[in-house]
């Protein structure tokens, strides 16, 4: 190796130079470039963690709306039964008050019907007593003719029921 200590120099002030002239031209924009790629990779991380919290608020805000409306679900559900429940008992009540005054017109009913089925009875017996007693007036011979009579008549009466 036969290098003489002026290329050995010559190489170095070379080298100098050119690490010189790089680092005026070529450094300061690398290391700029290297800066730069080093904050948009921390900006991506923040804005990462800020997609990450925003994310987390989102996922929060719809499992607290989540639980806002089956709670109001379940109330309107509730009261939907309760609704129900009510006009059930309404309509039960309602049906009572029918069911007493119609009992209650039938009841009516029955003892008009039975009163004027007394008057009717009535009358027939008074008929029947009239017709009974014209008989017997008519054919007053002898006691043992009027007892044959009254029980003619009884005869007539148990054919009419």
């Amino acid at each position: 190796m036969n290098l003489s200590i002026q290329e050995i120099l010559t190489q170095a002030a070379a080298f100098i130079l050119l690490v010189w002239v790089l680092k005026k031209k070529a450094w300061k924009p690398l290391l700029k470039l290297l800066d730069e790629r080093r904050e948009r990779i921390a900006k991506g991380f923040e804005e990462i963690e800020s997609a990450k919290k925003e994310v987390e608020k989102l996922k929060t805000d719809y499992e607290h709306a989540r639980s806002q409306i089956e709670e109001e679900a379940r109330k309107k559900l509730q009261e939907a039964i309760d609704e129900g429940k009510r006009v059930a008992g309404d309509l039960q009540e309602n049906s009572r008050r029918e069911a007493r005054a119609v009992l209650e017109k039938a009841k009516e009913d029955i003892q008009l019907e039975v009163a004027k089925a007394k008057v009717t009875l009535r009358n027939e017996i008074a008929d029947l007593t009239l017709a009974a007693t014209e008989r017997l007036l008519q054919e007053k011979l002898d006691e043992t003719k009027d007892k044959e009579l009254v029980l003619d008549f009884i005869e007539d009466l148990e054919k009419l029921k």
